[in-house]
């Protein structure tokens, strides 16, 4: 999501199967645990521009970045209300 008034501020949502995950564990800079009981990784790393959180849910992997520069304003409590609103339809047997 690019926002119209602050178009050089990024936020964006990156989903693959876990099968084909992605590493960060060599970046963690924290660990914090969703409602669920999941572990979520926080990444600040200089070098990427971004900070990361990531984690895991029912067979895919989940990657929120924020740009480096507003991650003063959304800070891992808010990336994690947002990890802990996904939600999925419930199941009809």
């Amino acid at each position: 999501m690019i926002s119209d008034q602050l178009p050089q501020n990024h936020f964006k949502i990156k989903v693959r199967p876990v099968q084909h995950k992605m590493s960060f564990e060599k970046y963690k800079t924290d660990v914090f645990k969703l409602k669920n009981g999941s572990e979520v990784a926080y990444i600040e790393n200089p070098r990427i521009g971004f900070h990361l959180l990531v984690f895991e849910r029912d067979n895919w992997q989940y990657v929120f970045s924020i740009d480096r520069d507003v991650a003063d304003q959304v800070t891992a409590e808010v990336l994690i209300d947002i990890a802990n609103s996904i939600d999925y339809p419930k199941q009809k047997y």
